[in-house]
């Protein structure tokens, strides 16, 4: 893209080691607008010279894993929101639900039921009027070539690193990011735009920055699941050309999955 300078790219190729063939990996961002998303024409070609697509998670679900993952977005025993927060803190979240995201009674409800780090990353998604998701548009890209779909873990291991954040924590961060004016989408446009420029060494440190809610748990979130990724990465880069598609923060940093590829004598270059 024309903001692109250098070395900045969300798409690297991945050789060496022997490897047969080239394999890729591409860094995406969780949600963002229709307008604002992009892919390019070499990357559209990389992904269809590969025979399989990895994402985090496995997103071809059965009916079992389906419930199982709704079950745990919800808070426990039955409870809402309203068990966990002070009258203030309550009074912060609904009046926002209904007078900034525009839900009604009913809505406000259902919503309350959900565990905080859920409901917030459902707000966000009612103020983007119109989302598209990399993660979706892979999928149906895979389903049409008939390739393997594969996840990098297991979903329950991402329902169990989300609850490693205790709810209390989850309503102070939302409460937080409500008080500080619309910092949630505030802080999800900053993402967005540096998002475009492509520098994943910037998105990584925006992501375990102070202002997203991870700060205190870069381990859990990621360098834990880059570490346990690269094992399953080469499994499948030995056997066949693999697109992987993971979260863009996971990319850069020390103890990013390039730096931990590199490490391991592989060579990777951007594709733009």
């Amino acid at each position: 893209s024309a903001q692109n300078s250098g070395n900045n790219s969300l798409c690297w190729k991945i050789t060496g080691q022997g490897l047969s063939q080239p394999s890729y990996i591409f860094g995406t961002i969780h949600l963002i607008s229709k307008k604002d998303f992009f892919l390019s024409k070499p990357r559209e070609l990389a992904f269809k010279s590969c025979k399989t697509l990895a994402l985090e998670v496995d997103l071809n679900m059965n009916k079992d894993t389906n419930k199982e993952v709704g079950k745990s977005a919800i808070l426990p025993d039955g409870k809402s929101i309203d068990d966990y927060c002070s009258p203030e803190e309550l009074n912060i979240i609904k009046s926002f639900m209904s007078d900034s995201v525009k839900i009604s009674g009913l809505k406000i409800k259902l919503y309350s039921r959900l565990k905080p780090i859920y409901l917030q990353s459902i707000l966000l998604k009612e103020q983007l009027k119109g989302d598209k998701s990399y993660e979706e548009t892979f999928a149906k890209m895979e389903k049409k070539k008939k390739m393997n779909l594969v996840g990098l873990e297991a979903i329950d291991l991402q329902m169990k690193i989300l609850d490693t954040i205790p709810i209390k924590t989850q309503i102070t961060d939302m409460v937080t990011s409500i008080k500080d004016g619309k910092a949630s989408i505030r802080i999800f446009n900053e993402m967005i735009e540096v998002y475009k420029t492509q520098n994943i060494e910037k998105l990584h440190q925006l992501t375990v920055s102070e202002d997203s809610g991870i700060a205190n748990f870069e381990d859990i979130f990621l360098n834990n699941r880059n570490e346990s990724w690269i094992p399953v990465i080469e499994d499948l880069i030995k056997k066949q050309a693999t697109f992987v598609a993971v979260g863009a923060a996971h990319l850069g940093g020390e103890k990013g999955v390039l730096n931990l590829l590199k490490s391991k004598g592989y060579s990777v270059e951007p594709v733009f």
